[in-house]
């Protein structure tokens, strides 16, 4: 088991054409202890798996070594990868035709999503989730879809104009996802993206969600609440009050409940 945990942390290690010594200090640890993880000679701590995995780009079980279930017949990885990415629909996904790909490639050099990103919860509360943009021979040239779940939002061609660059055109496609995401995001709404919003803040407010989720309230509650105040006011960015909001709801509930036990 070690000397093959080493040999996976070797190999992908070096598909990211990072040295031992590069490696160790985006890690936060010496040169020293990558050599003994290869050499299969010691283990990497426990809290240092998750960064492991990030750096080399990586699941956790691939780099255990912990069998997986194969779903292709010739075990092709990559081939494994795009079928399991299409076995679910996703909250947001762009299709875009074959003569946009270059305007998609130019833009994926930049951090223009992440910069939407930041804007979009500045501004609503909202996390934008990941967005994943496909090529799609079915499209007509310059045509794009964007969907969720697999309910298409919007189908547009994009046609380039001589003055506009590549760039341009890419942060056009993406502002529309934004744009479409905001205005449907109850709907976009999932419990991964809950999850995010409530990690978040209990770890700058902690006490805001002492004793309340997920102990007497689940994240499926506490999802079609934010999907109802989405509906009402179109911004959750005040997430400490909402939950304060559905604490007094629970509580009385609490108190409704025990006033029927004592009637009777």
């Amino acid at each position: 088991m070690l000397q093959q945990i080493g040999e996976n942390i070797s190999t992908f290690r070096q598909n990211q054409n990072m040295t031992q010594e590069e490696f160790a200090s985006r890690l936060g640890v010496t040169p020293q202890a990558v050599s003994k993880w290869e050499r299969g000679t010691s283990l990497p701590d426990i809290t240092l798996i998750s960064g492991i995995c990030k750096l080399l780009k990586v699941h956790a079980d691939v780099l255990l070594g912990i069998t997986v279930m194969p779903i292709s017949e010739d075990g092709d990885s990559l081939e494994e990868k795009r079928i399991r990415q299409n076995l679910i629909a996703e909250p947001l996904r762009i299709e875009v035709g074959l003569g946009l790909v270059p305007c998609v490639a130019e833009g994926l050099k930049t951090d223009y999503v992440n910069q939407c990103r930041r804007k979009l919860a500045a501004e609503t509360g909202m996390l934008l989730p990941i967005v994943r943009i496909l090529d799609a021979e079915g499209l007509m040239e310059n045509e794009v879809h964007i969907l969720s779940y697999d309910q298409v939002l919007l189908q547009k061609r994009y046609e380039k104009k001589q003055s506009e660059t590549e760039l341009q055109m890419y942060c056009f496609i993406i502002d529309e996802a934004v744009r479409l995401c905001r205005e449907n995001y109850d709907r976009i709404l999932n419990k991964q993206l809950v999850k995010c919003l409530l990690d978040n803040l209990q770890e700058q407010y902690p006490g805001v969600l002492d004793g309340l989720v997920p102990d007497r309230v689940s994240y499926y509650e506490v999802m079609q609440h934010l999907r109802s105040t989405i509906k009402e006011k179109g911004n959750i960015r005040d997430l400490i009050h909402i939950m304060e909001a559905l604490e007094r709801k629970c509580l009385t509930s609490d108190t409704a409940a025990a006033s029927c036990l004592s009637a009777v």
